[in-house]
């Protein structure tokens, strides 16, 4: 049990902080069956022999199957693959009848399209509190080019290189190059500036970023159902519903409903979270746009609007 000190909601939360890659399990059930589910547990263990760990918590509806494994197999998704982390993260859900896959000789379900892929012997199964700590050797690997999908205070996120914040004038306008005319390094580079000191003042208000846009979303409309805010927030649903729940118990939401019925209104106290927030955002967003006004601003969120739209899968 934690120290009376901290709760085990505190220490999710601090844990929370260390922002982990996204990883799907996979195994064949004692009945031949395929099982799988999303853990960003996982860890390399040893170089020689190639071991690795993941962890299972032992109230998990296919903890038993898992530990009995004589081989299982870890994706290390790509972070155009939120989708399928949803769908593992589900519980008694039907999580291969949609996802394109193959067995391995060896008994492995081979999920397509994961950066990473280690098919595992199952080397040690060890007892850690209230998870199993699974141990494997890996055996065979298959890796392709992309981004890795990471999961940080509540949502997920991808990781790029830092580049220093303010590059000089000379630096800037020289040896600019195709990458400079492409929309993607515009939109990148434009987040990051407007951003910056915009989530600096939000947790400056005691707020994770996953938090402060459940309470943008709510301002001003009557209520969101889970699937809505979860679209909004870039957050999967299970860690969605625990979120709102811990947010309910501040006093900074109301839910009505269960699981994916969830419907989410806000209080008086979620608005006052965010009002000076809000505020803050149209400052920030009149002096990035300068001159162009509210016209330009208009024409700006439209033609964003398109491109999320056109995107949007």
């Amino acid at each position: 049990m934690p120290s009376a000190a901290f709760s085990q909601r505190d220490l999710r939360d601090a844990l929370s902080n260390f922002a982990t890659g996204v990883t799907i399990v996979t195994a064949l059930d004692a009945a031949g069956a395929p099982i799988g589910m999303t853990a960003s547990s996982f860890n390399s263990v040893s170089m020689d022999p190639p071991l690795i760990l993941w962890s299972i918590t032992k109230t998990a509806l296919s903890a038993q199957a898992f530990v009995e494994a004589a081989h299982f197999g870890v994706h290390i998704l790509d972070a155009s693959q939120t989708d399928m982390s949803n769908t593992f993260a589900r519980s008694g859900a039907d999580k291969f009848g949609d996802v394109e896959f193959n067995v391995s000789a060896q008994g492995v379900p081979q999920l397509a399209g994961a950066l990473t892929r280690l098919d595992c012997k199952t080397w040690a199964v060890y007892e850690g509190g209230d998870h199993w700590i699974i141990v494997g050797q890996v055996q065979d690997l298959h890796t392709e080019k992309g981004v890795g999908l990471v999961f940080s205070q509540g949502s997920y996120a991808t990781a790029s290189q830092l580049r220093p914040p303010n590059p000089s004038k000379d630096q800037s306008g020289a040896d600019l190059g195709t990458f400079d005319e492409r929309l993607v390094y515009h939109l990148s580079r434009a987040h990051r500036q407007v951003t910056q000191d915009f989530y600096v003042a939000v947790r400056a208000e005691g707020l994770s970023m996953p938090e402060w846009r459940v309470l943008a979303s709510l301002h001003g409309r009557r209520s969101a159902k889970l699937d809505n805010l979860s679209r909004r927030t870039f957050v999967g649903h299970l860690p969605l519903q625990d979120l709102l729940l811990r947010m309910q118990d501040q006093g900074l939401c109301k839910i009505t409903g269960e699981g994916a019925d969830m419907d989410v209104s806000d209080t008086k106290s979620g608005r006052a979270r965010v009002a000076h927030l809000l505020e803050l955002a149209k400052h920030q967003e009149q002096h990035a746009i300068g001159d162009a006004g509210r016209e330009g601003l208009s024409r700006l969120i439209d033609l964003l609007d398109t491109v999320i739209s056109n995107t949007n899968s």
